[in-house]
């Protein structure tokens, strides 16, 4: 009897184990614990082999429009940031409009700022036409026409117009996902995926430091930075699969969605 006693009041005192806290503090790769993988993957969404697919093709095409600029239109390193800016553009007014269809209240933040980030942009372009037109003493209608006369022709004289459409419309199609993730798992609601922050770093270790340690012309640096985005791109589709293999892996047969709650 003392000894049943005392076995349970050792149990009373040992308090019971916290999954949260026992997965954040259990790796499943490197550096990345379990809870944040889960994390990682109720943003980023589940994979199947046909979604993998489709996420490879839409790399490969923009990729392969931007390997047709450098080829044909001598696109330079700079003009490979132009398909980011296109994705950054369509994912600020993406948000916007899809805040407005859901109405749903983890994506408010996010609508509010992409609202006041392109606010801000429409003002800084018109102060900046403006400025332009009273230095010039001409109306700001021909100063306006006259930009975009110019920016057109730096983008499509290099035929940079078509990955800036790909990477555009890509956006618009991962949106969807995004948005069915905040609903299916709860806030936070992510919209940006995760090649883009290797996509950034790349581009800036391209644009800035890739110069300063390779000699050569401006078109080989084009295609140094384009085979360095297109390894981030298939990298962080990589992981993406990876990480959902292993914690399939982890959760067993009988575990259920390798993406919890």
């Amino acid at each position: 009897m003392p000894r049943k006693n005392e076995k349970k009041s050792v149990a009373a005192i040992v308090p019971p184990v916290d999954k949260n806290v026992d997965e954040a503090g259990r790796m499943l790769v490197n550096k990345l614990s379990v809870k944040d993988a889960r994390h990682l993957l109720r943003t980023e969404g589940d994979l199947d082999s046909s979604q993998a697919a489709i996420e490879l093709i839409k790399i490969v095409v923009v990729a392969g429009l931007c390997a047709y600029a450098i080829r044909a239109g001598h696109a330079t390193a700079w003009h490979l940031v132009l398909p980011m800016v296109g994705e950054y553009l369509a994912l600020l007014v993406g948000i916007v409009v899809a805040f407005v269809v859901v109405r749903h209240r983890g994506m408010w933040k996010e609508a509010r700022n992409s609202a006041i980030l392109l606010t801000g942009i429409a003002v800084a372009l018109t102060i900046a036409v403006t400025t332009r037109a009273h230095q010039h003493e001409v109306f700001w209608q021909t100063q306006l026409e006259g930009d975009a006369k110019k920016t057109w022709d730096w983008i499509a004289g290099y035929h940079m117009q078509w990955p800036m459409l790909a990477a555009a419309a890509s956006v618009f199609l991962d949106l969807p996902i995004r948005v069915k993730n905040l609903l299916r798992h709860g806030p936070p609601f992510v919209a940006v995926r995760l090649g883009c922050g290797l996509r950034a770093a790349i581009v800036f270790m391209g644009i800035f430091i890739f110069p300063l340690i390779v000699t050569g012309s401006a078109i080989r640096n084009a295609w140094l930075l384009w085979g360095a985005i297109l390894l981030a791109e298939s990298l962080a589709l990589w992981l993406h699969w990876d990480v959902q293999r292993r914690l399939r892996k982890l959760d067993g047969p009988d575990g259920g969605e390798a993406v919890k709650n």
